[in-house]
């Protein structure tokens, strides 16, 4: 059927069936709708900006493939006529739903290649009455409702919908358990209680401890072997010692009264036991079978990592070594591994150095490659990220073989494509040891081939994610090679050594910026000194509210409006309670802050986070470790330069930068970063606690994978 003929018969349609509300009853009709359908697509392919090669693969699909189905689905031989009705109209459900979802940006089109490979296998299974639970193992959310879309007419459709559903909500455990109290006859009902209580035992403990509903009946007769165990160990009064170990207790691996008397004896050995099971669980899994319990062991030995070694380290910052470091003493080299990974959030420059130096000492000379043979590379991008950011990876990489350091670099760099979920914070992370690697002319050279390499293997095989993640890595790596180059990045991105004015002014012409402070003692602390900033009553005027303070500019050149909530106290919530008032009076008052300032403990950040929005044009992050937050400021304010901190956050660097920035706003300055932070540098010199807290702290320039973010987020081609 041509074009023309195509088109006459859609008209003829439009005129004398009705096309919703109603299923098509004629193998004729749908064919002709499905026929219909794919000169949709050929107009939407026109206007589609995705990347060429999925162009190319829509096309081959929409057409040359649907009709080989279409051919394929009409001739079949069917004992109930209705199923080659059926089986015609969810091919035009298919692309009807990937070309709507396309339109409105509801679909990564990097899933696209592999929704429509494996479209025919599923549709032959469906129609053939054949079991899709191996197929749609690793479809994730987005794919897995997109074949419900598709084959919501067959009985199967339902499950399909309940499956895609609950893999949505599984992103967070938190949302799980009121998912299935909701529906009681969900068929998937042990798998996600499984999944809970291998992520968040105590989850499970604590829901069937403290409620009386029909799923707390459910839990407690289930029997699935982990839940069972987890409802046996319920009463026990020290259950969140044992909840992460249910898997080994369930195994009789260790009983009850062994694991507790090893935590109240020996806390070094109830770590290693935590250390040992996750290594157990890496050693023993066959590829494509559950993590098990991994989570909820990572959880644990997180919490104990601070409780027994991180904060104590870090509260003996002012002794001396021997004092300080003495509880790892006792400790492994994979033991002291783990502090590391585990504590990248919360180790002082100096904690990490010290345990760094002691897990070094423990390897044998010039084999520093062993460590990572010890833990089965468990973690290792996010262990060589970590010493990319105290400075010591070249360091580590010279402790090692020639001909390992190449295949260290190879498993770092190679690869990233594999994880759809996960590939844009791996092509972060490598980038973000760009500027360490480039110390090193030999691993700078190594790293240079490998994304040459890994960027002609994605071609080959058409792997588009993999070709645009390497491609974007190839650029950061010339700007972290070549700073020059970075004048032709931000001529696509935007200058990200300036910040105008303009970008962060509101309608009123006032500059507003809006503070957030928590009420802990180091809260009150940061709160009591960013007041100081504002002392001089020639230059600002304090307002004082019951939950708020408003800070205005007078007689200045360009006037600024900063609104900090106070620290009120956080146990109740009161800090959170008067934020969210500020931010309603704010939005009451038509106030857009184009800047965001978050002051707090890295804990706190995530619900600084919650408040952003698009029209943030700055957003500092003056707590620990902000950096690795930027994925969410780019998600939630897409323009948004950022300044943050790898490490500690310090009111000793945040007030006098925040100092600064106001300074050159009330003069109606646009803020160059590199001058700014030269400035800020002469300042922090002077003392050399002042000076490594500044070394670690970022500005929008020279964020390299701020830079991933944007370059990615740069065309139509994701979400």
């Amino acid at each position: 059927m041509n074009c023309s003929e195509r088109i006459l018969l859609y008209l003829y349609l439009l005129l004398f069936f009705p096309l919703t509300g109603m299923a098509q009853s004629d193998l004729a009709e749908a064919n002709a709708l499905l026929d219909a359908e794919q000169i949709q697509y050929r107009n939407f392919l026109n206007q589609f900006k995705g990347e060429e090669g999925i162009r190319i693969r829509i096309r081959e699909f929409a057409y040359y493939t649907t009709d080989s189905l279409q051919a394929a689905f009409s001739e079949r031989k069917e004992e109930k006529p209705k199923d080659r009705l059926n089986s015609i109209i969810s091919l035009r459900y298919f692309l009807q739903t990937l070309r709507g979802s396309l339109q409105q940006n509801q679909y990564d089109v990097y899933d696209i290649p592999y929704a429509l490979e494996k479209f025919p296998q599923i549709a032959h299974k469906i129609v053939n009455g054949e079991s899709l639970q191996q197929i749609m193992a690793g479809f994730g959310a987005r794919r897995t409702q997109l074949m419900a879309d598709a084959f919501r007419i067959y009985p199967v459709g339902k499950r399909l919908q309940q499956l895609a559903d609950v893999r949505r909500v599984a992103t967070s455990v938190d949302n799980l358990i009121p998912f299935l109290e909701r529906r009681p006859a969900f068929p998937y009902m042990d798998t996600a209680l499984v999944y809970i209580a291998e992520r968040s035992p105590l989850t499970i403990i604590q829901y069937i401890n403290q409620q009386s509903t029909p799923l707390v009946t459910y839990i407690k007769n289930s029997t699935h072997p982990l839940i069972q165990e987890l409802v046996s160990i319920s009463g026990n009064r020290n259950v969140g010692e044992l909840a992460h170990f249910a898997s080994g207790l369930l195994n009789g691996k260790y009983t009850v009264d062994e694991l507790l008397l090893l935590r109240s004896s020996n806390v070094n050995g109830y770590y290693q036991k935590l250390v040992d099971a996750i290594q157990e669980i890496r050693w023993n899994r066959q590829p494509g079978t559950s993590i098990g319990m991994q989570p909820a062991l990572r959880t644990a030995l997180h919490e104990k990592a601070m409780a027994f070694y991180i904060k104590p380290i870090n509260d003996l910052h002012e002794n001396g070594n021997a004092t300080r470091f003495a509880s790892i003493q006792p400790l492994r080299t994979i033991d002291l591994y783990y502090l590391i990974t585990t504590g990248e959030d919360e180790l002082y420059t100096s904690s990490f150095l010290g345990i760094y130096k002691q897990m070094m000492q423990q390897l044998p000379p010039g084999r520093a490659d062993s460590l990572l043979e010890y833990v089965a590379y468990d973690q290792f991008r996010k262990f060589i990220r970590i010493c990319s950011h105290y400075n010591v990876l070249a360091n580590f990489l010279s402790n090692m073989p020639e001909p390992e350091r190449k295949t260290l670099l190879s498993r770092f760099v190679s690869g990233i494509e594999s994880d759809m979920e996960n590939g844009i914070e791996e092509a972060m992370d490598v980038a973000d040891a760009f500027i360490s690697l480039s110390s090193d002319s030999l691993a700078n050279s190594v790293v240079a081939d490998l994304l040459e390499e890994n960027l002609i293997r994605c071609r080959s095989s058409d792997n588009f994610y993999g070709i645009r993640l390497y491609t974007i890595l190839e650029q950061i790596y010339e700007v972290a090679n070549h700073p020059e180059s970075r004048q032709e990045l931000f001529s696509r991105l935007g200058n990200y050594e300036l910040l105008s004015v303009k970008s962060i002014i509101g309608v009123d012409n006032v500059i507003h910026q809006l503070v957030l402070f928590y009420g802990d003692d180091d809260g009150k602390a940061s709160f009591n000194s960013f007041l100081q900033l504002f002392r001089d009553t020639a230059v600002w005027e304090i307002a004082k509210m019951p939950k708020w303070v408003e800070i205005c500019s007078k007689n200045a050149i360009q006037a600024v409006h900063i609104y900090a909530n106070l620290p009120l106290d956080h146990t109740f919530r009161e800090d959170e309670k008067a934020q969210k008032q500020l931010l309603e009076y704010l939005s009451n008052q038509q106030i857009k802050p184009g800047v965001i300032i978050h002051r707090g403990h890295s804990y706190h950040l995530p619900t600084t986070l919650s408040y952003l929005q698009s029209y943030m044009k700055l957003a500092i992050l003056g707590s620990c470790g902000g950096y690795k937050n930027l994925l969410t400021v780019a998600d939630k304010s897409p323009q948004a330069q950022i300044v943050a901190t790898k490490q500690i956050g310090s009111k000793l660097i945040n007030d006098p930068m925040i100092h600064e920035l106001n300074t050159l706003l009330l003069q109606e300055q646009d803020i160059f970063w590199p001058d700014l932070w030269i400035k800020l540098a002469d300042q922090f010199n002077k003392s050399e606690a002042t000076k490594n807290l500044f070394s670690e702290y970022v500005p929008p320039y020279r964020n390299l994978s701020l830079f991933v973010i944007r370059l990615y987020n740069e065309d139509a081609a994701v979400l």
